[in-house]
Order: structure tokens, then C-alpha cells, then sequence
């Protein structure tokens, strides 16, 4: 006899939890491991050149003694002071420039405007002659 339990859930086929679980995990591990190396990877990118960079400067720095300290030189003579400058007078005044020349009126520019002045209209210009 089927009891209301047994009705509402259809019967599924039964998959063994450890096996899951175990399939689970792995993918699980296994993404770890990739993200593990991967941030590896950047870290050993980003160090590698401040080593590398720490150690020649620290090799330069190591590289030769110093040198003994040299003297002084003798100060040398002074030189002799500069003449004064002349001054440049005032500038001339600069002559006008010549007026242009008026541009020429433009005549009319469609056929009413043309036969209004009294010329005769070919399409495109006015021949007021």
C-alpha cells in the first residue's frame, strides 16, 4: 500500500552521496589548485624584477670603495665689470596704410529682381546692359 509520502515524491534514481560528494570535492580542490597557481604565478611576476632590482642596486652600491676626498682649487681672479649699454632712442611713428578700394555691389539674384533693374535674366545672372 502506497502511503502520501510515496506519492508526492516520484522516485528518482538514487545516487550514492559519497560518490557526489567525492566528485564534488574534487572539482572543488581542483579549482583551488588552479586558482592557487594562478595567484602563484602573479605573485612570482610582480617579485621577481624588485629582486632583481634590489640586488643590482645593492651590487652597484657595493661595487667599488671610495675614493679619497681631492683639495680644493684656488679661486680665480675676478673678471672686469661689463660697460654700460647704450640706450635705443624712441621707435619712428609708422605712415597709415592707403584706403581700400570699395567692393563692387552685387546685382540682383533671381528673374523679378532682374527685370526690376532692367536687365534681362539667362537663368543663372543678370545682364544689365
Amino acid at each position: 500500500m502506497k502511503t502520501v509520502r510515496d506519492v508526492a515524491r516520484p522516485t528518482q534514481p538514487r545516487i550514492e552521496r559519497s560518490d557526489h560528494m567525492t566528485e564534488k570535492k574534487t572539482k572543488d580542490l581542483s579549482r583551488r589548485r588552479l586558482l592557487a597557481s594562478v595567484g602563484g604565478l602573479a605573485a612570482a611576476a610582480y617579485a621577481v624584477p624588485a629582486f632583481t632590482t634590489m640586488s643590482m642596486a645593492h651590487a652597484s652600491d657595493a661595487g667599488s670603495a671610495a675614493s679619497a676626498q681631492s683639495s680644493a682649487s684656488s679661486p680665480s681672479e675676478p673678471s672686469e665689470p661689463s660697460g654700460q649699454s647704450s640706450s635705443s632712442g624712441p621707435s619712428g611713428s609708422s605712415d597709415a596704410s592707403a584706403a581700400s578700394e570699395a567692393s563692387l555691389a552685387s546685382g540682383p539674384s533671381n528673374a523679378s529682381d532682374c527685370e526690376a533693374a532692367g536687365g534681362v535674366w539667362d537663368g543663372t545672372t543678370c545682364d544689365l546692359a
